[in-house]
């Protein structure tokens, strides 16, 4: 059963095509509407106006059938329901080809040869294209990760210090949702030019936790792994049996750098920011005992008479 929303889609696109078959036989002058100016003496002004109208309204319409075509055939082969980047791509396609034959249209209405204008103005358009480049590059990126494939909307990636899962790409920039809820804009060009780290991408869909923790408050991974594990213990149906894994990543003078690592049965990502949450805490727990029990152990006097801890 078609919901409402598809019962309207197809009824507007159904007037598209009524118009659009209507307005068709006017250019063609298959359907005579002379009789509306036959006795005016701006006939040929009629005329003129009426044919380049409807060479705007046939353009934008045949546009529009065209991309609910494409991107219709595209769901069907591909069981796609929301958006995925071809998708997108199309919009980004269809809007700069909108703006292209409004633009033309507009400039036929006013009898202007677009050519001679784009022609006579082409120093004007120079000086345009290098204060707009950076604008025009972001286009350009944003079509180039649109079907690269690299990259999809719902992705969970890492572009240089920021984390999170791409809403949105646009043709200036992405849309990513991090943890913390907060929509961060990324221009098309640094994403290029970044380090982009996709964990939607791999084939192992491995969930990790990058954390410090100062020496004084670790006594052995193992036991500060065993620790992680039994705290994630409300989860074990959801996470794959012994995929929990703490990994050393970096260790300097005064702190060691770790990464907690397990792998969900299902990608989910409010449960994976749970999870999160729960670890997260529980290192702040580990961390405020060892403090209180370092605050309780006397300093020692060394052979030099010195305090030490």
């Amino acid at each position: 059963m078609l919901t409402d929303f598809s019962c309207m889609k197809y009824v507007v696109l159904f007037l598209k095509l009524v118009v659009f078959v209507s307005v068709l036989l006017v250019r063609l002058d298959e359907w005579d509407i002379s009789w509306v100016y036959s006795g005016s003496k701006y006939r040929n002004a009629f005329n003129y106006y009426k044919d380049s109208l409807a060479n705007v309204i046939i353009f934008l319409i045949f546009l529009d059938f065209v991309q609910f075509v494409v991107v219709g055939i595209y769901r069907r082969r591909h069981r796609v329901r929301g958006e995925d980047n071809f998708i997108v791509g199309m919009g980004h396609i269809y809007s700069i080809l909108l703006v292209m034959g409004v633009v033309v249209g507009v400039l036929s209405l006013f009898q202007i040869d677009a050519r001679q204008l784009f022609t006579s103005l082409s120093i004007v358009f120079a000086g345009l294209a290098l204060l707009t480049k950076d604008y025009i590059s972001n286009m350009i990126n944003g079509m180039v990760i649109t079907f690269s494939g690299q990259i999809s909307i719902g992705d969970n990636v890492s572009v240089g210090k920021h984390r999170g899962k791409i809403i949105d790409i646009t043709l200036q920039n992405i849309h990513l949702l991090n943890d913390d809820d907060d929509m961060i804009y990324i221009p098309n060009n640094t994403l290029l030019t970044s380090e982009v780290i996709n964990y939607t991408k791999r084939e192992i869909k491995r969930t990790s936790i990058d954390f410090d923790i100062d020496l004084r408050h670790l006594k052995t991974v193992e036991e500060l792994e065993q620790s992680l594990i039994d705290v994630l213990s409300p989860f074990q149906d959801l996470i794959q049996p012994d995929s929990y894994y703490l990994r050393v990543a970096e260790v300097s003078k005064d702190s060691v750098s770790m990464k907690f690592q397990y792998i969900l049965k299902e990608p989910n990502k409010d449960l994976e920011r749970l999870i999160r949450r729960k670890t997260i805490r529980r290192l702040v727990e580990i961390i405020s005992e060892r403090e209180k029990i370092a605050d309780q152990i006397p300093d020692l006097p060394d052979s030099a008479g010195h305090g030490i801890i």
